[in-house]
């Protein structure tokens, strides 16, 4: 019972701080805003083929080239292969969250335990994961991904798998700079006196105490893999053509941006206010649950 009780106790806890976090978001019109756009992005990545069949999205028809915005049937027009821009840039936003979600939460995952494990266990452990996490960062993030794309070839395995070993330099220096901090709280450092293990440590202690720099972190990262993506796309290192990716559809619209503007505007302005949005997002989401901002929205 006493057990049952103090888990409760938890609950309520926990509830109480959601409440008061999403009670300073709602007074901020652009966290409001920013939510709005990112759920509204998820939902049209969930229901994309609801919204508009996949084969449209990548179904050639040599009789509707070019057509522009506003034709029937077509709303946004068509590329230069006859394609449907609007059904392209609706499956283009599964492509890019998959790639963004999946490449980010993978990096956030494997770094911020690197990051943990240097804070708690430190000596050689962290001199040997900062080493290698300094000879990583030496390498630009994108000429590194280029490279790994290049060796691996296109898919979106290989993206994922490239975005995610470029992000975990920056997000393990960071979370890692913030964890030696917490490290040194009293409470933690009375846990490792009672001989605490150091999973226990980082669940109970460090993770919770993470949480807002793990946020503003990883809401950056997937915004800046959503756009490395579209820039491995435009290069040629991205997806599998027909695949439709907001990269891919820029490097396709340029042969016909003198004449076909919407081709490279209409792609550009989504994958800009995604990553925008996103990283607005995670901004506001960090002042939401930072402990040390309570009370000044």
């Amino acid at each position: 019972m006493a057990n049952t009780g103090k888990d409760g106790r938890k609950r309520m806890k926990k509830r109480g701080q959601m409440a008061e976090a999403w009670a300073r978001m709602k007074t901020q019109p652009i966290a409001v805003v920013s939510l709005a756009v990112v759920a509204v992005l998820v939902l049209v990545a969930i229901f994309a083929d609801l919204i508009v069949p996949y084969s449209k999205a990548i179904t050639q028809v040599a009789s509707d080239k070019l057509l522009p915005p506003g034709t029937a049937g077509h709303i946004l027009g068509t590329d230069g292969f006859g394609r449907d821009m609007f059904a392209r840039i609706i499956h283009g936003t599964r492509t890019a969250l998959e790639i963004g979600l999946i490449s980010a939460g993978a990096s956030i995952v494997i770094s911020t335990f690197l990051a943990c494990l240097c804070a708690t266990v430190g000596g050689w452990v962290d001199n040997l994961i900062m080493r290698f996490i300094d000879v990583v960062s030496c390498i630009p993030s994108l000429v590194m991904a280029l490279a790994i794309c290049a060796a691996l070839g296109n898919g979106i395995p290989q993206l994922v798998f490239a975005l995610f070993f470029t992000g975990l330099p920056m997000h393990t220096k960071m979370v890692r700079s913030v964890a030696l901090g917490v490290a040194k709280m009293e409470y933690v450092e009375s846990a490792v006196a009672l001989g605490a293990k150091p999973g226990y440590i980082m669940m109970r202690h460090m993770i919770p105490n993470l949480a807002s720099v793990i946020i503003i972190n990883g809401t950056a990262q997937v915004s800046m893999n959503i756009m490395m993506g579209a820039t491995l796309g435009f290069v040629g290192l991205g997806v599998k053509a027909p695949t439709p990716e907001w990269g891919t559809m820029l490097a396709d619209g340029l042969s016909y941006m003198l004449r076909n503007q919407y081709m490279v505007l209409v792609p550009g302005l989504v994958l800009a206010l995604a990553a925008l949005f996103i990283n607005s997002l995670g901004d506001s989401l960090r002042d939401a649950l930072d402990p040390q901002l309570k009370g000044r929205a």
